[in-house]
């Protein structure tokens, strides 16, 4: 490792042209669109999903050398990110951020026989979820509502897939118990 993760650029003021070290580059490429993503979903709204990311590369920028440091960098980047996101919701006075309005734009929604059911079904679903542990929402919105499989999924949050596949075991079981067995996720992906 050198000892500075940034460089200047030649006769440039140190202070305002700081290049950022390239793993934070190919760190923001690779996680940015998926944090987005991620972020639209609970804020509903892409300016707003770009500003919170945007906020929270920031933050991971200016603090880079650390969060190399840290055991598991990747986990520790989602939760900057994911707390980024909670902190524009509030700071937009919207309610708690979550999924409502996803329960209206599903795919069962528009192949429904009974489409009442379905919105019905989907918002006590929605419900539900926020029942969930953050890790648990994390991973069944990654999941269920992106549509990316368990090695994606551990690479965005920094965990292995076993531990992906554990957690969507824990939360199915969990949304069984609060929405009654006929009504949880299996079978759904």
């Amino acid at each position: 490792m050198t000892e500075s993760r940034s460089r200047t650029r030649p006769g440039a003021d140190p202070m305002t042209q700081q290049l950022p070290d390239l793993s934070f580059t190919a760190f923001h490429q690779m996680n940015r669109p998926r944090y987005i993503h991620y972020a639209e979903t609970f804020l509903h709204n892409r300016h707003d999903a770009e500003e919170a990311i945007d906020s929270a590369f920031e933050q991971l920028l200016r603090t880079w050398d650390k969060v190399l440091r840290v055991e598991n960098p990747s986990g520790y980047a989602w939760t900057v990110m994911r707390n980024k996101v909670n902190d524009h919701s509030r700071a937009r006075r919207r309610r708690p951020p979550l999924l409502d309005d996803e329960a209206f734009n599903t795919f069962a929604l528009r192949d429904a026989v009974d489409p009442y059911g379905q919105i019905t079904e989907s918002l006590a679903l929605m419900r539900a979820m926020r029942q969930l542990t953050e890790r648990q929402l994390d991973v069944m919105v990654m999941t269920y509502l992106h549509g990316l499989n368990a090695p994606e999924v551990a690479d965005v949050l920094g965990i292995t897939s076993a531990t992906v596949r554990s957690t969507v075991r824990h939360a199915t079981r969990r949304l069984r118990d609060i929405l009654g067995p006929d009504r949880a996720m299996e079978g759904r992906r």
